[in-house]
């Protein structure tokens, strides 16, 4: 770097962080053409872009700081802070595979392990969690809870049970972990951990900002072991404390709908045709619905990869309508996005999710809440798939309240909140059953819990699937199912409601107040 640029660097800098945006912006444009400095500036560029809600301008500069870095670990680790954040995702795990032979610190690396790990890349976050570990951060217990978190979505429980009792060892009050071990299930043990949650949640610990978590660990553990009265009383005092943590809006909610309906209801242009090449498979549904062991089961029978819960959608969405915000669709979004031509956003997505099909003829987007997007996916993507999963309300439901789902999800709290979440979920089916596109599926979870291998023919057959073309590889599962998935289908799961039945009256007359009555006797 020469001396004007180094004094024009350092002018920005004091620009910036004294908060003159705009003249910190022009001397950072003008550094743009300084090898030297390129990347640095472009990086400023964009979080300066991202911060006003020019999407597009935020992605095309974090592209260009991306095409043009150098082996430096500080900026790799803040390129793939901010490319991941943008959903570039490839791009992001470029910096982090070139982030290793930048001699980074142990503490980026750790950092970008997490990063990656919140984003659901588990493949890709171990390594690094690894190589921190190796060099000096070992005896960390926020690192052991990270690493066995991330053995836990790869598959491997036995690591994945020892490192996160590791965790919990160095840091006994480290809710994440004892979560995750909750999450496990594992029988060994199960009456010494519950002993210590009982006490954590008598502390001091039970009064603090995750007392929520400790609690619906608590629950799970006594949920496994036989205790639904004491299981009921640890739920309830979870759900409380979550709910009183997070906002929600059910007014939101009712206008998110409404936008996702009329987008069903869009005259369908005549999009071109997509270059060949694989093609996506959405899968759909409520949160714990059976997603993703449905979707686990239709890629190992056909050709069909599994991608993951991919946020690409939703990101391409605010890239084409040029609304910042989170990686989920809101009214707005969706409203924004009628009035755009169809094919970009196709054209977008297609371009950053393909690279996950490895050599498969389609891969499954398993993204939840895109089923509200559905209108401006069958208009966008003319050979895309889209599975819709449905559950039983009862079990839907309640399999929705004993879950802890960080940020999102925040109806999941309360009991009638999740019950009229449910009945517009199912109301907006009956509104997509009504297109009638050949390119829907419908499954009930317990039609293909009972029949797993003909729900799954049945898909194959209604959605033209080829078979498989190449031998089913061991696949990271980074979502609440990962310990469930790994078992063998069956309906043990269908029903589990019952047990609380009494305590569930909340849930069962609002949703019988929806037009879902359950059976009287269950409730006796």
């Amino acid at each position: 770097m020469d001396v004007d640029a180094s004094r024009k660097w350092q002018e920005a800098e004091q620009l910036s962080a004294g908060g003159e945006d705009a003249q910190a912006r022009a001397l950072y444009a003008e550094l743009v053409g300084d090898p030297a400095i390129a990347p640095y500036a472009h990086l400023r560029l964009a979080v300066a872009d991202q911060r006003a809600g020019n999407v597009r301008g935020a992605v095309a500069h974090a592209l260009e700081a991306f095409r043009k870095a150098q082996a430096d670990s500080t900026l790799l680790e803040m390129l793939c802070k901010l490319l991941l954040r943008l959903g570039e995702t490839h791009a992001a795990l470029a910096c982090a595979n070139a982030l290793p032979a930048a001699q980074p610190t142990p503490g980026a690396l750790a950092e970008v392990g997490k990063m990656l790990s919140d984003h659901m890349l588990p493949d890709a976050a171990l390594p690094l969690l690894q190589r921190a570990m190796a060099a000096g951060m070992a005896g960390a217990p926020a690192m052991q809870y990270l690493l066995g978190l991330n053995q836990m979505y790869a598959g491997d429980l036995e690591a994945a049970e020892r490192a996160l009792e590791a965790s919990v060892r160095g840091n006994p009050e480290l809710a994440p972990a004892h979560w995750a071990l909750a999450k496990l299930g594992v029988e060994d043990g199960r009456g010494a951990r519950i002993n210590r949650l009982k006490r954590l949640v008598a502390g001091a610990a039970g009064q603090g900002a995750e007392a929520a978590l400790l609690w619906y660990s608590l629950f799970h553990e006594l949920d496994r072991d036989g205790e639904p009265a004491q299981a009921w009383e640890a739920l309830d005092t979870a759900m409380r404390l979550r709910r009183a943590q997070l906002r929600y809006d059910e007014a939101a909610q009712d206008a998110l709908f409404e936008a996702a309906a009329q987008a069903l209801k869009h005259p369908r242009e005549e999009t071109r045709l997509e270059p060949a090449g694989p093609m996506p498979v959405f899968i759909v549904g409520l949160p714990r619905s059976g997603t993703t062991v449905i979707e686990r089961a239709l890629c190992a029978q056909t050709d069909v990869a599994s991608a993951g819960e991919l946020r690409d959608l939703a990101t391409q969405m605010r890239w084409v309508t040029q609304r910042a915000g989170s990686f989920n669709v809101d009214a707005g979004l969706l409203q924004a996005m009628a009035a755009l031509p169809a094919g970009l956003l196709g054209e977008r997505y297609l371009e950053h999710t393909r690279w996950r099909a490895h050599g498969q003829a389609f891969y499954a987007d398993k993204w939840p809440e895109n089923y509200l997007a559905i209108g401006h996916i069958l208009a966008s993507l003319p050979d895309a798939r889209i599975v819709c999963v449905r559950r039983a309300p009862a079990d839907a439901c309640f399999s929705n309240l004993k879950e802890w789902f960080a940020a999102s999800y925040p109806y999941s709290y309360a009991q009638e909140e999740v019950a009229r979440q449910y009945a517009r979920y199912d109301r907006f089916l009956q509104q997509v059953r009504e297109v009638a596109n050949p390119r829907v599926a419908f499954v009930e979870y317990e039609a293909f819990a009972r029949q797993p291998e003909a729900a799954i023919a049945g898909l194959k057959l209604l959605l033209d699937l080829p078979d498989r073309s190449m031998s089913a590889a061991r696949e990271s599962v980074p979502t609440a199912s990962a310990v469930q998935v790994r078992e063998s289908v069956s309906t043990r799961h269908v029903g589990a409601w019952r047990r609380y039945a009494q305590r569930l009256a909340p849930m069962l007359d609002e949703l019988a107040r929806c037009g879902y009555p359950q059976e009287v006797e269950a409730r006796a």
